[in-house]
């Protein structure tokens, strides 16, 4: 029987390193991952073409972090639900089936830089965040607060 919280946060550290800060190991990762998330789609990628990616690697960063707490503790917070409305159909409509592509993008990225990936690592990945994924595409319709 496997932890899967426990895998999740071993692989984690190989490929994005511990704590919440962006270590070297973090930025290679979530570079990658975009550029793994922009060949998904050519909408995705024309979503992003006049954004400062850097500043865009720091907000993905801060945005795991918080579905990964999601998650953990089964409970929204301040910064997940307006990462909900500015992702909404009202503001930078990010479409549903585009959570999916993140999601691929996500696991592409894991598999690539994580030596020791395996299916059990991959489960225990989406088990962490595909909670996070369904809170936002349950709000995606909302024109409130997120709430």
């Amino acid at each position: 029987m496997s932890n899967y919280e426990d895998l999740f946060d071993e692989s984690y550290d190989r490929v994005v390193g511990q704590g919440i800060g962006i270590t070297s190991k973090g930025k290679q990762f979530f570079g990658r991952f975009y550029e793994h998330f922009f060949e998904t789609d050519d909408e995705i990628r024309a979503k992003f073409k006049d954004t400062d990616m850097e500043s865009q690697v720091r907000i993905l960063q801060k945005s795991m972090y918080h579905m990964i707490g999601f998650y953990m503790l089964h409970t929204d917070h301040e910064f997940l639900r307006r990462i909900a409305t500015t992702h909404n159909q009202s503001h930078y409509d990010i479409k549903p089936e585009y959570y999916d592509h993140w999601l691929t993008a996500l696991i592409s990225t894991v598999a690539e830089l994580d030596p020791q990936f395996d299916q059990e690592t991959e489960l225990a990945w989406r088990l962490a965040v595909t909670p996070g994924i369904l809170y936002l595409k349950a709000h995606y319709a909302s024109e409130g607060d997120g709430n």
